[in-house]
């Protein structure tokens, strides 16, 4: 089965900088670390290198290191002879070996317990180890690429991952940006989470309303692309839009809250200022309370005035606004509207 071309989506200047950068490295046998927040697609950058790679043809083999108990990692990166130890009555290839030409991902690096580093590093050094309970060496010939979400300059001044072991990976980094950085790719990014869902179940043309992605563009994205398209799967299959909008808004103000506290906390902890200097910041607002003051003031404003010319009948007036009962009864409530 051939490999599948890997979509890296976005026209924004990081995106277009990654896929440059990975056309470049494709075949260049350098050991590539890919660094960036959870759900932002370090596995997809890890398949296009080996997509445009020479190497094409050969295995892509992806382990989870995160995934596996500590006492398992061993076995299967390198694999293990018969007997090798209690139930293993098989002979059994590890991860490099399945590789073989082809590209393996060591993706989580960082969750690697430090009693396998030195091995690992010692492996990627030799370009060759043995089977667990075996002595015959097993040369190395597929690309290594590593990917972590962790902070691993943090690590190693901890102590939890070996300084030499990150120079020997991090021979070239790519930093994958989260997706509030490039926020300018959400509508190709929804498209395409929208085409896929429609293809995959055969569901009908899916529109999401214009308010809702609205609020895409507001939202933070902790969880990054992996969230967005987990949003998309569930207003693709369910349409619930209206119950959507309310606890999406509720993320929104629970991160506004979040945010505000956190900027509070870097106020009280910062350096005392001149009084010159302090009536000065007082003197201006954010951009973003400018924005959100805005924003209230003239859907509060619209609102009310719709209201009253239908004489607060609120079926009438969601129809005029174009949005759901049960948005409006929301914003009502949100805004602190009343009948006078």
């Amino acid at each position: 089965m051939p490999f599948p071309e890997p979509i890296i989506l976005g026209n924004s200047e990081p995106i277009n900088k990654i896929r440059e950068l990975v056309k470049k490295l494709a075949d260049v046998d350098l050991n590539v670390l890919i660094c960036g927040e959870s759900g932002v697609g370090k596995e997809l950058v890890a398949r296009a290198l080996h997509y445009y790679s020479k190497r094409k043809s050969q295995p892509f083999v992806k382990v989870n290191c995160a995934a596996l108990p500590s006492e398992l990692i061993e076995s299967e990166l390198f694999g293990y002879e018969r007997g090798a130890f209690t139930g293993a009555d098989r002979q059994k290839l590890g991860k490099f070996e399945l590789a073989g030409k082809g590209s393996i991902l060591l993706d989580e690096i960082g969750e690697i317990p430090p009693s396998l580093q030195a091995k690992l590093l010692q492996v990627l050094q030799d370009r060759k180890f043995p089977r667990v309970g075996g002595y015959k060496d097993i040369e190395i010939t597929a690309r290594v690429i590593t990917a972590t979400n962790r902070d691993l300059q943090s690590d190693i001044i901890s102590g939890a991952f070996r300084e030499d072991l990150y120079y020997r990976i991090n021979t070239i980094k790519i930093a994958v940006p989260p997706l509030r950085e490039h926020r300018e790719d959400l509508e190709s990014l929804i498209n395409h989470f929208l085409k896929q869902q429609q293809e995959l179940y055969n569901l009908p043309d899916i529109k999401i309303p214009s308010h809702i992605v609205a609020l895409f563009y507001q939202y933070h994205w902790p969880g990054n692309i992996r969230q967005l398209e987990n949003h998309i799967k569930r207003l693709s299959v369910l349409g619930n839009i209206d119950e959507f909008e309310i606890e999406f808004l509720a993320q929104i103000n629970r991160q506004q809250k979040a945010n505000n506290q956190s900027v509070q906390i870097e106020e009280d902890n910062s350096p005392s200022h001149s009084s010159e200097d302090e009536l000065d910041v007082k003197k201006f607002s954010s951009l973003k309370e400018i924005r959100d003051k805005a924003v209230y003031k003239i859907e509060r404003e619209i609102i009310k005035k719709v209201l009253d010319e239908t004489n607060w009948n609120r079926k009438k007036t969601a129809v005029i606004l174009k949005i759901s009962y049960r948005t409006l009864l929301y914003k009502i409530k949100d805004l602190k509207l009343k009948p006078y």
